[in-house]
């Protein structure tokens, strides 16, 4: 596994929650979600609100973490979907960015800490 994801995955446990964002036709849907480092390049998300009626299976999705000045924004697609109490989903990671809020005097920007790309999709560009 790859350092740079390996320590997104470990920030990504820290942080815990974060609001997963999709399209449900022509329009953007967002939920709470607590997530949780899995095996290799996946995420499980636990939805923390109402389950929506439609299925996440196949859809890609957005991850979006913040926790001080740290800023995760991870790019994947549903790969599993389980329905208990809580519905829990398996998210594939194909692009993980993690940004730290840096600032001096007025000025503000994000700077890139680390950036994992799956070596699948380099492959087939």
């Amino acid at each position: 596994m790859s350092r740079k994801l390996n320590l997104i995955r470990q920030k990504v446990e820290a942080i815990r929650y974060g609001m997963l964002r999709f399209n449900e036709g022509s329009v953007r849907k967002s939920m709470e979600v607590r997530a949780l480092s899995n095996n290799g390049s996946r995420l499980s998300c636990i939805i923390k609100e109402d389950t929506p009626s439609a299925s996440l299976l196949h859809r890609q999705v957005n991850l979006i973490q913040r926790k001080d000045n740290d800023y995760l924004y991870i790019a994947g697609e549903v790969d599993d979907e389980v329905k208990t109490k809580d519905k829990t989903i398996s998210l594939k990671i194909i692009k993980a960015f993690w940004f730290t809020r840096k600032q001096k005097g007025s000025s503000v920007w994000l700077q890139e800490k680390f950036i994992y790309e799956d070596d699948e999709i380099e492959k087939a560009s």
